[in-house]
């Protein structure tokens, strides 16, 4: 498995493999909605959950590849930390345009 952190600036590191992505939470805060679920399909750049943080700004999860949902880590309401482990992502290695 290959840990990804997902960083503030809209710009993931991650790499293509056809091993599972774990991905790391960037912010501290509560998780409030969560937009995936076990097994579903997930597009690229589609928010994957959303974090409220301390001084309250609600932050979006985003990757930059599409694929499957291996694994929740979290649910709605956790208290999560920095690089917490959010979920486990299969990218589906299919090349599509992007901005």
């Amino acid at each position: 498995m290959i840990e990804t952190i997902v960083k503030n600036s809209q710009s993931p590191y991650y790499e293509i493999s056809k091993e599972d992505q774990l991905i790391l939470s960037p912010f501290a805060g509560i998780v409030k909605d969560i937009f995936i679920k076990e097994n579903a399909y997930f597009y690229e750049w589609e928010t994957i959950l959303t974090i409220q943080t301390a001084n309250g700004d609600l932050k979006e999860v985003e990757v930059p590849f599409s694929g499957s949902v291996v694994s929740l880590f979290v649910n709605t309401g956790d208290e999560i930390s920095i690089n917490a482990k959010l979920v486990s992502l299969q990218d589906d290695l299919l090349v599509t345009g992007c901005d």
